[in-house]
């Protein structure tokens, strides 16, 4: 099963978006304050994005967690050198929340969100899917649960599944690095 998740993964960053682009690429979305942010702005570091949502009951909670593990194992030289990135599919009821949140995993991991059609833009940039589900209360959001690993220039090298250990990714990520 290992292997064919990886084979999954190569393939899928080799694979080209709708548009004919190879996934991966710049994108601008808003700090919950309204701050743009750009991926071009965080040249020079390791990019771990994940796109989730506040309500999450278990994955996102879960990869966040492996995010603050990471951050701790990093040697402190190559801990500024690191940035992970949630990114809300959520904005409607997490923009409120997004950095209570994501703060309750530690510092350094970078809270963002945008618009639908912002949202929208970006993920179909690294084939991530999502839709809001109804449920009887509301709603929830289905959506792909994979970390991607975007290289100090700036371009994504390799996707992670979720679950992946703490250990591993520390791997990925210091390999990148200098």
């Amino acid at each position: 099963m290992k292997v064919l998740l990886l084979w999954l993964a190569l393939f899928l960053i080799a694979a080209p978006t709708s548009a004919g682009a190879p996934l991966g690429g710049d994108f601008t979305l808003g700090t919950a304050s309204g701050q743009a942010v750009s991926l071009a702005s965080l040249r020079g570091k390791v990019v771990l994005i994940y796109f989730g949502f506040t309500h999450c009951p278990d994955l996102c909670p879960a990869e966040l967690l492996r995010y603050r593990q990471l951050l701790a194992m990093l040697p402190p030289e190559k801990r500024n050198r690191v940035q992970p990135v949630f990114v809300s599919l959520d904005p409607q009821r997490d923009r409120e929340v997004l950095d209570e949140y994501v703060g309750n995993f530690g510092a350094g991991i970078l809270a963002l969100t945008g618009s639908e059609a912002q949202l929208r833009k970006v993920t179909a940039r690294y084939a991530v899917r999502f839709r809001h589900v109804p449920t009887g209360s509301g709603y929830t959001v289905d959506h792909s649960v994979n970390t991607y690993v975007v290289d100090p220039a700036g371009r994504l090298v390799r996707i992670l599944p979720a679950g992946t250990p703490a250990e591993a990714m520390l791997e990925a990520v210091v390999s990148l690095l200098p």
